[in-house]
């Protein structure tokens, strides 16, 4: 169900073109979904650059990352739908599960974690279907993040064993509800 939303909203970005060919994606004005500091309500999408530096400090940059945050009042969980640290890399649908968060004034609230292991929705070994599954290898560290009304930040650091370090910086707009 998961890959059927991912690409219903991936066709809704590309019916949202202008003669033109440039994508008219439309942002919201308010976030409606933090009240006095909490989530209370929909998901909240985000769209905006994914910035990535190696250990080398070779820089990767995906101009169309969609995060996006679900939850209630006292946790929330991130979705980072296709991300990747660098070009060749296959896109991941990755989500940081359950994570506690600081009420901030008005439509705000941060965030910041230590050490997590995301999980990836993968194929299930077992026949069809996908879910999320654990993925150790990606154990992210430095996690902050914060969403101030309608912009999103989420930066972290990702150690891939024989692959190398990378530090991605995330920002965001939050999309209007009903646009994807």
């Amino acid at each position: 169900m998961k890959r059927f939303l991912l690409l219903l909203a991936l066709a809704t970005f590309a019916a949202c073109n202008d003669d033109d060919g440039t994508t008219k994606i439309k942002y919201a004005a308010e976030n409606t979904s933090i009240v006095d500091g909490f989530f209370t309500s929909d998901n909240m999408h985000f769209y905006g650059t994914a910035t990535v530096t190696d250990s080398e400090g070779g820089t990767y940059s995906d101009p169309e990352a969609w995060f996006e945050f679900a939850g209630d009042r006292e946790t929330l969980v991130l979705y980072m739908h296709q991300t990747r640290f660098a070009a060749a890399m296959p896109g991941l649908d990755m989500r940081i599960y359950q994570f506690a968060y600081t009420p901030g004034n008005g439509a705000a609230l941060s965030f910041e974690i230590d050490s997590t292991v995301p999980q990836v929705r993968l194929p299930n070994e077992t026949g069809g279907g996908y879910s999320y599954q654990p993925m150790p290898s990606y154990t992210l560290t430095e996690v902050e993040g914060s969403i101030d009304n309608t912009l999103c930040r989420v930066a972290f650091t990702c150690t891939v064993p024989r692959l190398g370090t990378y530090r991605m910086v995330y920002e965001g707009r939050l999309l209007e509800k009903g646009s994807i």
